[in-house]
């Protein structure tokens, strides 16, 4: 059982448990294991006013300061938990915990997380957010000290900045719809002036601070904290591809062209999987049935691309427009979001304006539900690919059936995929790591850098790991040709290549666009996600019941070596693999870096021992129809 002690000295008042010390200053903490310091608070704490009064009990202390502030602080076995009385806006010092990771997607999803520049702002699920954030958050990060800070009270009131330009003020906010691409925050560069702390504020601040004595081990216990799923996704969605429409087709499809693609896949000697039929199988968003000009005989439609190996889904999100008859029906029943005044709230989203679906009316849940489910049976689709239910469309001002903090809404549209359609996959989550079913990162950019591009594959992924979401997909092959920015040959390749090991892939952008080589080089590595597949099901199962990540960063297997903390381009599956992606044009050798102990060339069968510290292999070779990728013996 902890026994909390205390004492008084120069620094301010020290509170003992068994693994660390937490001093407490008029100017705000400093954590320490043993004699060293793991954690400090930042330039902003609580209050800056003096502590006057203390009072320490067996695991409970409580400090009252000169302007009326208290905080509550709670002694555990492996954690503190700090509670402030009043609102507060604390920060920790970036430095003391030397990198940083977690928290979830950024649209420049630098890694360590330090390296990033993240004005402070509202912390919510964004499509797009205005300071960067990205559609799966949790507030919640690991150090390379061997801490973990979980925020357990998080409302609406979250603010939360990282690093935050001093050269740069952003616009006022708007807390609504998509960011414009001008508005999206530049990368942190060297040099580049940021205020070197993790700032969060809020009414009634609560928060625990994990203590072990490595990352690994930290992150561990966060993931224990926010709990993990009691069982895989449905098989077939994680041991063969997804192939999808959009990226290739946008709007643009119709049966007849969807039936194409398939037989394109297959006649080109691709593995079969998951055939998703995005945007514009509705003539009204809203719509249950699909469009009779676009799908003139869907269940036939899907006959034929089950015979020839797919599963089915289609692509649905939580909008409902005029001119669908599900859209008055859902009038009619109160079904949908109200303004202030009653009426169904007109929500701007990326096709347009629509009306959304009250998730917090257990009638309206079921009613959806129903919906779907007999679309699914009349058609004979497996899933869906549900889309959108980001916090930034729920209005600040809507009125729910029942009262929710905004971020809730994401998680609510995650339960209801999870509850009714477990072949499914979702790109929003908050709190959601229970969930069994596919989380998809946000939509990329057909780009090479973390600029929300190749590069942030990996780092976009190892962010949800760390915070505990198993089960990721990494959006499509290539990106989203978006703009007219279009992916090529070479980062076609190279994209397929760094997704091939993780969990799930997703195809959309079609290889034989391209010439015989691409074809060539992206169905290996198709094959080599099929092939690895026992592999990564076991690596999911075993992250699944033991709260560690399956997709790991390299310090996992050195968390000693602080070379491994700055390493964003490899990752680990599981304890067996090491991945070494080459994700810059132009580039056939990269370094790679080999954590402690003896790893086989997967190629070559060549064999590797790494010392104590690690061992890099320099110029290692790359060429474009190369993966670096190594076991460990």
């Amino acid at each position: 059982m902890t026994s909390l002690t205390a004492d008084l000295n120069a620094e301010g008042v020290t509170l003992h448990a068994p693994h660390s010390a937490l001093t407490l200053t008029q100017h705000g903490f400093i954590l320490r294991r043993g004699n060293k310091i793991i954690l400090t608070s930042g330039k902003s704490w609580g209050t800056s006013a003096a502590l006057i009064d203390h009072k320490v009990g067996s695991r409970h202390g409580i400090f009252k300061y000169a302007d009326g502030a208290i905080l509550n602080v709670f002694a555990f076995e492996d954690a503190w938990e700090f509670t402030w009385k009043q609102p507060t806006r604390d920060s920790f010092d970036l430095r003391s915990g030397e990198h940083w990771y977690g928290q979830g997607e950024l649209v420049n999803q630098l890694y360590p997380l330090e390296r990033a520049s993240m004005w402070e702002a509202p912390f919510l699920t964004w499509d797009n957010g205005p300071n960067g954030l990205g559609n799966i958050q949790t507030p919640a990060w690991i150090t390379a000290t061997g801490t973990a800070i979980l925020v357990d009270t998080p409302r609406d009131s979250l603010i939360v900045g990282v690093n935050a330009s001093a050269e740069a003020k952003m616009p006022v906010w708007d807390l609504s719809g998509q960011s414009p691409a001008h508005l999206r925050p530049p990368d942190a560069v060297p040099g580049a002036s940021g205020d070197l702390t993790l700032a969060d504020e809020q009414r009634g601040m609560g928060y625990r601070i994990f203590v072990a004595e490595n990352a690994p081990q930290a992150c561990h216990k966060l993931i224990m904290a926010l709990g993990q799923p009691e069982s895989l996704p449905p098989d077939q969605f994680i041991r063969l591809p997804i192939w999808t429409t959009w990226a290739r087709y946008k709007v643009d499809i119709n049966q007849e062209r969807v039936i194409a693609f398939a037989r394109e896949i297959r006649d080109q000697g691709y593995p079969g999987g998951t055939l998703e039929i995005d945007d514009k199988w509705q003539q009204h968003y809203g719509d249950t049935t699909l469009d009779p000009t676009r799908f003139p005989d869907p269940a036939a439609m899907v006959r034929e691309l089950e015979a020839m190996g797919f599963a089915v889904t289609v692509w649905i999100t939580p909008f409902l427009s005029e001119g669908s008859t599900n859209t008055e029906e859902a009038k009619e029943r109160g079904f949908l979001v109200r303004n202030q005044e009653g009426a169904p709230y007109p929500v701007l989203w990326w096709q347009g304006i629509s009306y959304l679906l009250d998730l917090t009316n257990p009638e309206a849940v079921v009613w959806w539900a129903d919906k779907l489910k007999a679309l699914q049976e009349s058609v004979g689709l497996r899933g869906f690919k549900f889309d959108a239910g980001e916090a930034n469309y729920l209005p600040a001002d809507g009125v729910t059936y029942m009262n929710i903090y905004r971020n809730e809404f994401s998680d609510r549209w995650a339960s209801f995929g999870a509850e009714f359609f477990p072949y499914c996959e979702v790109r929003v989550g908050w709190f959601s790591q229970r969930h069994p079913i596919l989380f998809r990162h946000w939509d990329k950019f057909s780009v090479w850098g973390y600029d929300n591009g190749l590069a942030s594959v990996i780092t976009t992924a190892l962010a949800l790991s760390l915070t505990g979401y198993v089960f990721t997909l990494p959006d499509m092959v290539g990106g989203n040709a978006y703009g007219g920015v279009e992916c090529d040959k070479e980062m076609l390749i190279r994209w397929t290549q760094a997704s091939a090991a993780m969990l799930s892939i997703q195809f959309s952008i079609a290889p034989w666009d391209f010439d015989q080589e691409t074809v060539s080089i992206c169905r290996k590595y198709a094959d080599l996600f099929v092939s690895l597949a026992e592999d990564r099901i076991s690596a999911a199962d075993e992250a699944r019941q033991t709260c560690v990540p399956m997709l790991r960063p390299v310090w996992w297997a050195a968390p000693h070596v602080s070379d491994a903390y700055l390493i964003p381009d490899q990752y680990l599956l599981g304890n067996k693999y090491l991945v070494a992606p080459v994700v810059q044009a132009g580039v056939r050798t990269r370094d790679v870096f080999l954590p402690p102990g003896q790893w086989r060339d997967y190629w070559t069968g060549q064999t590797y021992l790494a010392a104590e510290m690690g061992s890099w292999l320099r110029d290692f070779p790359a060429p474009l129809d190369t993966l670096p990728l190594f076991v460990r013996e």
